[in-house]
């Protein structure tokens, strides 16, 4: 079971989701809106929440079941203890390691620490929305007096294994494992202030011995956003970074909305915090890719596609998912048709949809055709005011409907593919060749310590470190490959139209791409789960370059080259996967 599935198995078990009710994915790129969009749906923009910055704010993915008949209820999931040690353990090592350099450069301050211990390198879990800028200094004072000492054991270190330069970071990470017992210290003071504050926070909840869960309820919605606030916000005095998925219910509805509107609002992460991190969609959007009924991507007006907005179409066309499918265009108000000219409403639109046509283009020569109308496109403005305008209101209103209406048609019926397998292995071919090519440059050219973070997420069974996804690269690759051979049948079991055959493709592609999904992560996180911990465990003067070489040797063996012995394996399981595909959507 996926840690996607272990989380919802868990939330059913505490706070259920009343049936027939519609689920809506939003995602986009940072900053492009969503979460405004959700904070207009929920009507709380008065009371600042969800948070809004121009950075990386959604972390934890939130799900807000929205009902007028439901009472406020909220269910938090944390983060286990193992997780949260890991993370404040890759802070404080990568801080030493930089007050280290800044040491020898003699420019240290305890101000630059500090800033080192605010978050990881991903900024995915951040210290600083826990602890005080005093708790910070202070730790950083720490690590400061520690210097002198860890100085003298690198130079003794340099002196007996006569290394240069080039491997100085290995010899600090040696000198730090000698003194381990200082950043231990450091990390139990960490720990004990995470504790203290989600103690305060959670009316006196043990995170490392209670319930792996917390819940709070109110009769009056102030008062239960403002809980909410001290648990999700992307802001100081917030224990939002210890929180893993949270899931709100409740008459969060804007005014606005009809008063039989109900939905499962789902608001989780960004695609990408930069353009390399989001050149090609994450793992974990594909999971709820499936979960949902409805998906919607959110795009700036002003920039569209201009970060990842292009590879999260190319995922959802490939995988089937083109019917749930809706484009939601924010800040239309902001852009500009012709120099010095007054632009109207429909000038503004037909300036955004030239954008589109132009990706459209480019997916259709990469062989992901975008065929979505003008009805599954919608258009808001002045999204920032402190109420939404009468066009956005119209077109909010409009792409709930929708969504409605689609998940309350009646379900499509299948007609069942027939393929010749035998032809599977010659679509495979390249598959190989571009993982493993992607993957020697990119360990090539990552720096010692990204490559070891890396690793020690692939230990931990993450997904991805960056924009470093194995998961993501090896369901992509297949699926690529095997797009035309899914949409291409030799022939059907019977007699059918041809919207018909498209909708049973889509249908086969959508539960193939849940299945290969669930089997990459089977074969690169759990089946080389020894070799990621091997790696790992190196230390040592050289061991950088094993650990590169080991990595390497690990994902050339995930995807193995069709000549290989080992790739007629892989042919048949993936054959295996489309079967079962096959059979489930048959069912």
């Amino acid at each position: 079971m996926s840690r996607f599935e272990e989380l919802h198995k868990r939330l059913e078990e505490l706070s259920p989701i009343p049936v027939n009710m519609p689920k809506l994915y939003l995602l986009g790129d940072t900053g492009a809106g969503k979460t405004t969009i959700v904070k207009s749906i929920l009507g709380t923009e008065e009371l600042k929440f969800p948070s809004v910055q121009q950075k990386r704010t959604t972390v934890a993915v939130t799900e807000y079941v929205l009902s007028r008949d439901l009472p406020y209820r909220a269910t938090y999931l944390f983060k286990t203890e193992g997780q949260i040690v890991a993370l404040v353990s890759e802070i404080l090592e990568i801080a030493t390691e930089n007050a280290y350099t800044r040491y020898r450069k003699n420019d240290l301050s305890t101000a630059t620490v500090a800033e080192d211990l605010e978050e990881t390198p991903d900024e995915r879990f951040r210290l600083r929305y826990i602890l005080t800028a005093e708790q910070l200094e202070e730790l950083a004072k720490e690590i400061v007096q520690f210097m002198p000492m860890l100085d003298a054991a690198v130079k003794t270190l340099c002196s007996d294994l006569q290394s240069n330069d080039e491997e100085l970071g290995v010899v600090v990470d040696i000198a730090v494992e000698q003194h381990k017992e200082v950043l231990a210290a450091i990390q139990t003071k960490i720990l004990d202030h995470i504790q203290a504050k989600v103690s305060e926070v959670c009316d006196g909840h043990r995170l490392f011995s209670d319930a792996d869960f917390y819940q709070h309820s109110s009769g009056a919605l102030e008062s239960f956003i403002e809980k909410a606030k001290l648990l999700l916000s992307s802001t100081k005095n917030s224990i939002s970074p210890v929180v893993e998925y949270a899931r709100l219910q409740g008459n969060l509805l804007a005014t606005w909305l009809p008063q039989n509107a109900e939905l499962v609002l789902i608001d989780g992460e960004g695609i990408g915090h930069d353009t390399r991190e989001a050149s090609r969609l994450s793992a974990r959007h594909l999971d709820y890719f499936h979960f949902a009924d409805s998906i919607g991507l959110v795009e700036e007006c002003k920039k569209p596609f201009a970060s990842g907005g292009k590879s999260a179409i190319e995922g959802v066309v490939r995988n089937g998912y083109l019917e749930k499918f809706s484009l939601i265009f924010t800040k239309l108000d902001e852009v500009e048709v012709g120099d010095g000219e007054d632009s109207n409403r429909e000038d503004q639109i037909r300036a955004v949809k030239k954008g589109l046509m132009n990706v459209k283009n480019a997916l259709k020569a990469d062989g992901a055709e975008l065929d979505i109308g003008a009805e599954r496109l919608y258009y808001l403005s002045n999204m920032n005011d402190s109420q939404l305008d009468t066009h956005s209101i119209s077109e909010a209103n409009r792409l709930l409907a929708s969504i409605k209406a689609r998940f309350e048609e009646a379900k499509p019926q299948f007609v069942q593919p027939s393929y010749d397998y035998e032809m599977l292995s010659s679509y495979l071919s390249k598959s190989s060749g571009s993982f493993t090519a992607k993957w020697n440059s990119m360990l090539s050219a990552k720096h010692w310590q990204t490559v070891k973070a890396f690793n020690r997420r692939m230990c931990w069974e993450w997904d991805e470190f960056r924009d470093m996804k194995p998961v993501s690269d090896f369901h992509s690759e297949v699926t690529k490959e095997l797009d035309y051979f899914i949409s291409h049948p030799k022939s059907w079991n019977e007699s059918a139209t041809p919207s018909l055959q498209q909708r049973s493709i889509a249908k086969v592609k959508q539960e193939f791409s849940k299945q290969l999904l669930t089997f990459a992560r089977i074969v690169i996180l759990n089946n080389y789960g020894d070799g990621w911990d091997d790696a790992m465990s190196l230390s040592g003067l050289g061991s950088a370059a094993i650990r590169k070489k080991q990595i390497h040797l690990i994902l050339e063996d995930v995807l193995p080259d069709h000549r290989k012995p080992e790739a007629i394996k892989m042919k048949d399981s993936i054959k295996q996967l489309l079967a079962s595909a096959i059979e489930v959507c048959k069912a």
